[in-house]
């Protein structure tokens, strides 16, 4: 669905209305493109669609205004989908946490964004290093139409083909010739005259149901923002757990929680679930060692210290209770305010900033979850980093098969994780390098059942080694070392 989530990105606005056939070149072209459009790029559409793609059909609603656009896939009021800030692509997800697919730009998407929503009409487009040139005319089925090269800095230059009747944009394509876009079924709403019928090299990518400008501005996906009662507090952590338990409540209700970074969401106990009579919005199918279908609840506010978070959407676990918590948070926290985790002190604290002096290591976002590079010896390998796994580094078991040499098994132990029990096989690795950090010699395993996200874990246990900061909106992990036997290098 990538493919198909980046064209209809593309299709926000285009306007219709009648002109003279300009003359004077593109100034002329651009003025009578304005004068029938308006200020298009500043407005705020809300619109209802169809997708089509490999033959199946999906309704999506859809906000856009200027470059950034949201796209939402709803069942029921649990929605997911993809957010577009103008530079980047996120994903998004029922609570609207948005996390960026990669690092890149997205150069391509942003020169269809402009000309889908004419931006690149808006006064500012050559002030921030827009530029449009004059292509001439060109023939496309029978038709002539004006052509102008329009890009900008941070974006790839396409050619767009300009009805002289209309001052529509009816045409796009790339500079090689690969990708058409047809603007098609143009309908006056409200003002503006906009596509309901978009065609891709000539087959029907999106059909519109209802395209509205609104009043309200556009406005970016945000997630469970928090409010701080004061400055951030640290908050105790159980130093009985390995993996990070604190004090919580939910709607009212104290309770204890465990932060696991390994987690794409918020989830709660089924007995704090009928505790709280919390409302059934749908359902979820629970991926780990095992797996099992469950339900979604909407429930809050969750109050960690002197934070509040809003009501939000929980998948409800039906195997936490026992463990001694009947919260975890993952994500859709951890995505909206940055999190210190101080081991010496048994404390965590939301709303931290990271120390001057630390091994900063990227992260990359793989099902809703923050992964790292990590060499393993000589053998890298991206690992999700999972407080919320007891291990200290926990290989995927398909991973291991293929690199047996990494440690000799010398322990054997039962492991439980969500819907299943597993065997962890243990041994220990002479050297382990993140970031520029290497330390030595770490227990390692890997568990038989154990797949999905990356090539396995690096668990609570390496992390209590180090001061941690986990930053999702930079996309770092910061950490501080505590033990010995290790270097860092330049």
């Amino acid at each position: 669905m990538a493919f198909a989530t980046r064209m209809l990105l593309l299709f926000a606005v285009g306007t219709f209305t009648l002109a003279e056939t300009p003359s004077g070149g593109p100034n002329a072209v651009l003025s009578a493109m304005r004068t029938a459009a308006g200020p298009v790029w500043a407005t705020h559409f809300v619109s209802i669609s169809r997708l089509s793609y490999n033959g199946s059909t999906t309704t999506v609603s859809s906000e856009s205004q200027g470059l950034p656009f949201t796209l939402r896939r709803c069942n029921g009021e649990l929605c997911d989908g993809t957010y577009f800030d103008g530079i980047r692509l996120y994903t998004t997800n029922a609570n609207d946490t948005a996390l960026p697919q990669s690092a890149d730009s997205e150069p391509y998407l942003r020169a269809l964004r402009s000309v889908a929503s004419l931006s690149f009409l808006a006064p500012a487009f050559g002030a921030d290093g827009g530029r449009i040139h004059d292509d001439g005319t060109a023939t496309i089925d029978g038709k002539r139409y004006h052509a102008l090269l329009v890009a900008d800095r941070q974006a790839l230059p396409l050619r767009i083909y300009v009805d002289p009747q209309t001052a529509l944009v009816r045409f796009a394509r790339d500079l090689h010739g690969e990708d058409t876009f047809e603007y098609r079924d143009y309908r006056k709403v409200d003002g503006f005259a906009l596509p309901f019928e978009v065609l891709h090299n000539g087959s029907v990518l999106e059909r519109y149901d209802d395209r509205t400008p609104v009043a309200s501005a556009f406005r970016a996906p945000r997630g469970l923002v928090p409010v701080f009662d004061g400055p951030p507090q640290p908050v105790p952590v159980d130093p009985a757990h390995i993996t990070p338990v604190f004090p919580c409540s939910v709607a009212g209700v104290a309770v204890r929680c465990l932060l696991d970074t390994g987690n794409s969401g918020v989830s709660m106990s089924s007995e704090l679930a009928a505790q709280l009579d919390a409302p059934v919005v749908g359902a979820y199918a629970v991926r780990g060692l095992g797996g099992y279908s469950t339900q979604v609840v909407r429930a809050g506010p969750l109050k960690i210290a002197n934070a509040t978070f809003p009501e939000a959407y929980y998948v409800v676990l039906n195997d936490i209770h026992p463990n001694g918590y009947d919260v975890v948070i993952g994500t859709d926290v951890l995505a909206s305010t940055s999190v210190a985790l101080d081991g010496a002190a048994h404390t965590l604290q939301f709303g931290a900033v990271a120390p001057p002096s630390t091994i900063t290591i990227p992260m990359a976002f793989e099902n809703f979850v923050p992964v790292v590079k990590v060499e393993l010896g000589s053998v890298e390998a991206r690992l999700l980093v999972d407080t919320g796994d007891e291990s200290n580094i926990n290989l995927a078991y398909d991973f291991y098969s293929k690199h047996p040499s990494l440690f000799t098994v010398t322990t054997r132990r039962n492991v439980k994780g969500v819907g299943a029990s597993s065997v962890e096989l243990l041994g220990t690795i002479p050297e382990v390098t993140v970031g520029t950090y290497t330390t030595g010699p770490q227990t390692i395993g890997t568990t038989q059942t154990l797949a999905g996200t990356a090539f396995g874990h690096l668990g609570a246990a390496f992390l209590g080694q180090f001061d941690v900061q986990l930053d999702y909106s930079a996309a770092e992990l910061h950490l501080v070392p505590r033990g010995a036997h290790s270097t860092q290098g330049s």
